[in-house]
């Protein structure tokens, strides 16, 4: 099983940048949930279809081979499946598509899904649910301790329904004032804390602006987001090794292949 959410603050730039990251031999894909509407088909300047619509609108929505039909190639090197710009079409579309897509996706061995969740509010969503690793991406206040703390115990919060569940989490925080990632660890109770570079420059390379790949390459986001993508990847196989089999029933065996 590698599902992997990404929620909260800035999570699609998360997203996207810890698929570049991703350890190499292991393959990784992108999928967007965010029923406030998809960006990455403008930040990564490919069609805004096929994508998730396609896949809810196809007579086999619980079928890996119609997924793998709708991914699309980016510049960057990265498959994704895209969803609606719009948030009304995107909030239909995530809805839709949510019961069989899934479960489909939660399934796979392999490729790595990292899929872009968008923020909660309130209870978890389909998405987080399903997945074997929910990343939380936070983004401190750095001028208001007090904003800062309040951000905190909201995602203390969130971990707090996501351990209920048994489902481990990652606390990726942005920006290393006025906590430090050790300090957010003992107070969430987040399986892990890996601290973020606040970058501001290769956030917005990321997010389809002009930039040198090499320098994004070597910038403390990367470097961080790698460590980031480490820490995940090795918490999926920890996962897969003590997992027990789940029942499948919209899959047959020739679309896990």
């Amino acid at each position: 099983m590698s599902l992997v959410a990404v929620v909260g603050d800035g999570c699609t730039t998360t997203a996207l940048g810890m698929a570049a990251a991703w350890p190499s031999g292991e393959a990784c894909i992108v999928a967007e949930f965010d029923p406030a509407g998809g960006c990455l088909a403008a930040w990564l300047d490919v069609p805004r279809s096929p994508g998730v619509a396609d896949v809810a609108a196809s007579s086999t929505p619980g079928s890996w081979s119609t997924v793998q039909s709708m991914l699309q190639r980016a510049p960057c090197g990265v498959d994704v499946l895209v969803a609606p710009t719009r948030a009304v079409e995107a909030a239909a579309v995530v809805l839709a598509a949510s019961p069989s897509l899934l479960p489909v996706l939660a399934a796979l061995e392999s490729p790595v899904v990292i899929a872009d969740g968008g923020r909660l509010r309130g209870a978890l969503s389909p998405l987080a649910v399903q997945a074997s690793v929910v990343v939380v991406a936070h983004h401190q206040h750095p001028g208001s301790a007090a904003a800062a703390a309040l951000g905190l115990e909201r995602v203390a919060e969130l971990v707090a329904q996501l351990a209920i569940r048994s489902i481990p989490s990652v606390v990726a925080l942005i920006g290393a004032r006025p906590y430090t990632a050790d300090e957010v660890e003992a107070f969430v109770h987040a399986d892990t804390v890996v601290a973020l570079a606040h970058d501001p420059w290769a956030a917005a390379v990321l997010a389809g602006r002009a930039g040198s790949a090499v320098r994004l390459r070597r910038s403390p986001l990367m470097r961080s987001l790698a460590e980031l993508a480490s820490v995940v990847s090795a918490r999926l196989r920890s996962s897969a090794a003590t997992a027990w089999p789940q029942p499948f029933e919209t899959q047959s065996v020739g679309d896990r292949a």
